[in-house]
């Protein structure tokens, strides 16, 4: 094999077209492709570590101390939370026993009671009411008895039905309506209370500047307005209100 020479050769043209340059033999060889940096080389050859190996592996970072102190820790907060719960064990075991209250014999005994109260105001309304209903000009005077037994009477059937229809639903699941009882209710009470307030104002004769004759309507008010609070309250203590059913 033989060297490259450097050759110059002239070209001699017409006189402007002179040149001088190198012949093909002195030309260097193109340099070799670029090859691969060793980065490039080692890095297939390193295989990245998994996420979970790394997080698996066991740290060596705790001491036997810390260990040991770890462990005497949650064993004296498992003692203090047993020796909590044996303290409140023994608390209970002291405290006196509690009484369910919501129970038939309770229920039962304010029924009667509620009874009992409805009794006694109409004692307390007889006055009033026969006594207003002489100025309805009866014919006879016991017949103004009749009017406290109808009033009374009314309203306990207006109550009755209140009770009743608050238990009950419709065909539809929707709870009965008891407006009608309510008005009706409210009208007899609203009578007993007006008949026992304007017998006690015909009494004093109306002279609203003694105190007896204020102290008198309130008392004589406050009859038939506790039944009808007591009554509406049965509704909801005593028995059972209507349920709707989607």
């Amino acid at each position: 094999m033989s060297n490259p020479r450097n050759e110059v050769f002239i070209s001699l043209g017409d006189g402007s077209e002179d040149s001088v340059g190198l012949s093909n033999s002195s030309v260097p060889p193109a340099p070799p492709a670029p090859t691969a940096g060793m980065a490039e080389i080692i890095a297939p050859a390193v295989k990245p570590v998994p996420e979970s190996a790394s997080a698996s592996a066991p740290s060596t970072s705790e001491s036997p101390f810390d260990i040991r102190m770890a462990k005497a820790k949650k064993r004296y907060i498992e003692k203090a939370k047993k020796k909590t719960l044996d303290r409140y064990e023994v608390q209970e075991s002291r405290r006196a026993p509690r009484i369910q209250i919501d129970q038939g014999v309770v229920l039962a005994s304010w029924v009667f009671a509620v009874a009992v109260a409805f009794i006694t105001s109409a004692i307390v309304s007889f006055n009033g009411i026969t006594s207003v209903a002489v100025f309805v000009g009866l014919s006879q005077a016991w017949m103004a008895s009749l009017f406290f037994f109808f009033i009374e009477l009314m309203y306990l059937l207006f109550l009755l039905a209140y009770l009743i229809l608050s238990s009950r639903t419709d065909d539809e699941g929707n709870r009965e309506s008891t407006a009608g009882a309510i008005m009706g209710m409210v009208f007899f009470a609203a009578v007993a209370v007006g008949a026992n307030g304007f017998h006690t104002g015909d009494f004093w004769e109306w002279n609203f500047t003694e105190p007896r004759f204020w102290a008198g309507f309130v008392l004589s008010i406050s009859a038939p307005l506790a039944i009808i609070s007591i009554s509406k309250m049965a509704s909801r203590v005593v028995f059972a209100s209507a349920v709707r059913v989607d």
